[in-house]
């Protein structure tokens, strides 16, 4: 076990991600016992010095911002004997948004999507608020602890002013998510994350790219020469269509403003549970589409377990389950989705262990 400053602990064999520069372990605070991350970097095989610019900005943004959909730095410890340097940051228990999506089979159902897109709306507002521009809006840079997502990987961020015409100039962000301003190397705006919030948007409820191609370049002569096509086998409303169409509009003066996003009519809405009696047959017919797609994809119950076991306490609770049930059918009414786990919660403790969810099949 490394100790820092007796402080904290962790072990080299609770990698949790590495970067070019930098690892990242799970480790803990030993007077309370509880559970860290640690960035560790070891500055003297740091050879970039936009990184150096990068990683202080970084810690710079973090430490102004507090709020539940943000993750949070605890502290910065430097050793100068061994030239390291180890930012303490919480601890978020079910990887980032890329491994949730493809655990819940590459895409997610609309009512899902929604709610991932609001939360990351939340904490962009914070950020709005603060005048901070993320620029690498991603699924990787999407944390969730506790089924609270946490943005996160501030590197690229840098100040800006919402209330006037700011532009920028740097060529940073990740191609695929980037505004074309950006891969034309030309002047954009802070619009350039509402592109990257489309693409997001799309990738989740289509399982794809709006556009795909092997470098920048081609990348940009695809988007400037395809349509945006929705596929036809999805299921996607027509508001939720017009959110990411107005999202990825080439022009900036003709994509979405931030106040576009915030009061947009896919999020105005409340879904009201309403409470029905569910036909047994009804339940049935659920229950047997969910055996049929099951032998068809023909993945080890044990490890289809696992995938919807998100915070791995070998238990699903429904919201776990019910990325399951909405993979089947994303329209599955939501009475027979809570029929179905509780036929199946012999304990009637509202998880599901792997025995009970064996039974399903």
């Amino acid at each position: 076990m490394i100790k820092i400053q007796n402080k904290y602990t962790y072990s080299e064999a609770d990698l949790l991600g590495e970067g070019a520069y930098s690892r990242v372990y799970k480790g803990f605070l030993d007077k309370k016992n509880e559970i860290v991350a640690i960035k560790v970097i070891d500055w003297s095989k740091v050879k970039d010095k936009y990184y150096i610019s990068g990683f202080q900005r970084e810690v710079r943004i973090l430490r102004d911002l507090d709020h539940q959909n943000i993750v949070k730095i605890i502290e910065m410890i430097h050793d100068a004997s061994q030239n390291r340097e180890y930012l303490i940051m919480e601890y978020c228990d079910s990887q980032n948004l890329t491994a949730f999506i493809n655990q819940s089979g590459g895409v997610l159902n609309e009512n899902i999507t929604k709610i991932i897109l609001q939360q990351l709306l939340t904490a962009l507002n914070v950020l709005i608020k603060k005048e901070y521009l993320h620029r690498d809006i991603k699924p990787e840079n999407i944390l969730i602890h506790q089924r609270i997502l946490k943005l996160a990987d501030f590197g690229f961020s840098v100040k800006a002013d919402y209330s006037g015409n700011q532009l920028f100039r740097e060529n940073v962000g990740t191609p695929i998510y980037m505004a074309p301003q950006i891969l034309e190397n030309k002047h954009y705006s802070v619009k350039s994350d509402i592109w990257s919030i489309g693409v997001m948007a799309y990738q989740m409820i289509t399982g794809e790219y709006p556009w795909m191609a092997d470098d920048p370049s081609l990348l940009l002569k695809s988007i400037k020469s395809q349509k945006l096509n929705f596929p036809e086998h999805i299921s996607i409303s027509n508001d939720f269509k017009e959110f990411i169409q107005y999202c990825l509009q080439f022009e900036e003066k003709n994509r979405y403003n931030w106040e576009d996003l915030f009061e947009h009519k896919i999020f105005q809405t409340k879904y009201v549970i309403q409470k029905k009696q569910i036909k047994i047959e009804q339940l049935q017919a659920a229950i047997n589409q969910i055996r049929e797609i099951q032998k068809k994809r023909g993945t080890p119950l044990e490890q289809l377990f696992t995938n919807l076991d998100i915070d791995g306490d070998k238990k699903l609770t429904f919201e776990e389950f019910q990325v399951l049930l909405l993979y089947v059918d994303n329209q599955m009414d939501i009475n027979i989705q809570k029929g179905i786990f509780q036929k199946y919660n012999i304990s009637r403790n509202n998880l599901l262990n792997f025995n009970e969810f064996n039974r399903i099949f």
